[in-house]
């Protein structure tokens, strides 16, 4: 008998199509069964249904290709995302699936698998899970484990464990991300009283890297942590008034291999799992939150600090050393025709004055949204964001040198309208922002360097028609114009689309075609050894000649422009048992005008397919 091969990389693709066939075949089965029931029957006189199904199923494959620049996505990829909810004499539960050919060894896993299922007080998930405990201690990591959280009433316990990152070993490989160990991550958390009001609740979370699970030079460590999270939430007036405060004690080993030692302050029995030894380091991290809710007036304040030197490997990335005063306000008037929100915020670093300079951010913002009529709409808003890097020394010789200081603000006004008949609707809308960024540094105030500052305008415009019938129409421009202290850039596009939906909107065509010029100027100061250089080569072409005025004795003018057009065309068809196809293709080619700018030509297509049942 003649053995079948498979070629390399043939398995995953096989894989995801056996996927893809087993959930069409399995949804399309089990719809077809509820179909054939016109009304959900229930269990006496209760609301309780014995068996209820339903779900979605999304298949997407997307190709890509370009020439005259690296490629930035592979020339082909599938992907199915699978969820269906059903339950069964009250016992709901669900499946969530997530594949991906574009998956690989040399990067953490995008493939996702999650069952969960929930009675009353009690759920369970297991596969791909989230949790989310507090702020620093457990959020924004991906496990793949389980999760079991229990609340019947005042009382609640949530556990959650399994792993965090595959290994993954370095490679030279384009699609290579970063090694990693094998991660682990076990966590905890038990409240008292109720989670959305008041409730106090202490967790802890263990992880750890497999040491050996990775072989070959590194510049990582196997790394471990242990920290513990106190937290305590108030609500007072039915939630009209909140406060609460979480704090988490972080032990971190940057290196599990290093030398082992004594502690005596910690309990024997916590050592059997985590053994601190010389690369380990003990901070907080923690917040202070508070919330007021009148209705047509809101208020938030908080205040944050994280200690230098803080990690948690319950997080997926944190900036140590910050603390953080925010405020937040907004107030609805004339029954919300108007809202004014508000924000403050002030932060710096160099808590423990361990720097020697030390960096002050401040930021305020105001929006003001106003509806005028029913058909005109108008935005304003301000940003004024100022940071400041001090050294700490006073008596420092280096003290202007090392003093920066940046103020940018930022004015944007939108104004729309909108204008409706019965077979016939227009709608305008106008955009303009400007930005400017300020430097005022020592060394700037004495006159001793230039400004590092620029002013920037962007302004735009659209307009959009549709009618009854179906089609549809829209024009819009854009200018933007930048001017830095040793550069301008400037650039400018053209806009236009149609549609058009047939058979009762069940299929609707979309064309858009852009074009857009953009570039920049900037002046280049040469070197003493490049100026002879320079002079023999743009002679040669000629340059001198033609282009005399943009050139002066060791310096010259570098110009690059490229203009850009763009192509989409989308179509969706509304399929019966709400079901739709989508096809989607965009295209875009770049030339060069000026400068040493790439031409280059990307495209790029995609077919989505989606089942409801």
């Amino acid at each position: 008998m003649k053995k079948i091969r498979f070629k390399k990389g043939s398995i995953p693709f096989i894989k995801g199509y056996l996927l893809v066939f087993l959930l069409l075949t399995g949804s399309g089965f089990l719809s077809q069964s509820f179909a054939q029931q016109e009304e959900p029957a229930t269990i006496g006189e209760t609301d309780i249904q014995p068996l209820t199904f339903s779900g979605r199923l999304s298949l997407l494959s997307e190709a890509y290709a370009v020439n005259g620049i690296d490629a930035r996505k592979p020339p082909g990829m599938g992907q199915v995302n699978f969820s269906s909810t059903f339950s069964l004499f009250g016992l709901r539960s669900g499946i969530n699936i997530l594949y991906s050919t574009n998956d690989n060894q040399l990067r953490q896993s995008m493939n996702q698998f999650n069952f969960f299922g929930t009675w009353r007080w009690l759920t369970l998930s297991a596969g791909t899970v989230s949790p989310r405990f507090s702020r620093y201690s457990l959020s924004g990591v991906t496990v793949t484990g389980g999760m079991i959280d229990i609340n019947p009433g005042v009382f609640s316990l949530t556990m959650a464990g399994g792993r965090t990152r595959r290994p993954v070993a370095f490679s030279t490989d384009k699609a290579f991300r970063e090694p990693s160990f094998e991660q682990w991550l076990y966590a905890a958390r038990m409240g008292f009283g109720k989670r959305d009001r008041t409730e106090f609740a202490i967790s802890g979370v263990y992880a750890y890297d497999v040491v050996g699970s990775v072989e070959g030079p590194l510049d990582i460590y196997p790394s471990e942590n242990l920290n513990i999270t106190p937290e305590f939430n108030l609500s007072f007036f039915k939630g009209k008034f909140r406060a609460g405060t979480n704090v988490t004690f972080s032990a971190f080993t940057r290196d599990r291999t290093g030398e082992a030692i004594e502690v005596d302050e910690i309990p024997s029995g916590l050592t059997d799992f985590f053994a601190p030894n010389s690369s380990t380091r003990i901070d907080y991290a923690g917040e202070i939150t508070t919330q007021l809710d009148l209705g047509v007036f809101k208020l938030n304040g908080a205040w944050e600090r994280v200690q230098p030197g803080f990690r948690s490997l319950g997080l997926g990335q944190i900036r140590s050393d910050t603390e953080l005063y925010r405020f937040r306000s907004q107030l609805r008037l004339f029954k919300g025709r108007v809202n004014v929100s508000g924000m403050f915020s002030q932060g710096r670093n160099n808590l423990l004055n361990t720097r020697t300079s030390e960096m002050n951010r401040e930021q305020i913002g105001t929006n003001v949204m106003i509806r005028m009529a029913r058909s005109a709409n108008l935005m304003l808003s301000y940003m004024r964001l100022n940071n400041e890097n001090t050294p700490t020394d006073p008596d420092s010789p280096v003290w202007n040198e090392l003093h920066q200081n940046q103020i940018s603000q930022t004015i944007m006004v939108t104004p729309t309208w909108f204008f409706t008949s019965a077979s016939l609707s227009h709608s305008v809308s106008l955009n303009g922002s400007w930005q400017e960024l300020q430097d005022k540094s020592r060394m700037v105030i004495l006159g001793e360097r230039p400004a590092m500052g620029f002013n920037s305008i962007t302004t735009g415009a659209s307009y959009g028609l549709s009618f009854a019938s179906g089609f549809s129409m829209n024009f819009s421009g854009n200018y933007m114009h930048n001017d830095a202290s040793y550069s301008q850039s400037s650039g400018y596009s053209l806009n236009t689309s149609t549609g058009y939906s047939f058979f009762d909107r069940k299929l609707n065509m979309n064309l858009a075609l852009g074009w857009s010029r953009n570039g920049s100027e900037y002046t280049r100061i040469l070197e003493d050894h490049e100026l002879k250089t320079f002079i023999r080569a743009y002679e040669k072409f000629n340059y001198l000649k033609n282009n005399g005025d943009d050139f002066m004795e060791g310096e010259y003018i570098v110009r690059q422009w490229s203009q850009q057009y763009t192509m989409n065309l989308s179509t969706s068809w509304r399929l019966p048992n709400g079901n739709s196809l989508r096809l989607s293709m965009r295209g875009i080619a770049s030339r060069p005008d000026e400068g040493n700018g790439r031409r280059y030509n990307e495209f790029n297509a995609m077919l989505r397919y989606d089942h409801r049942f």
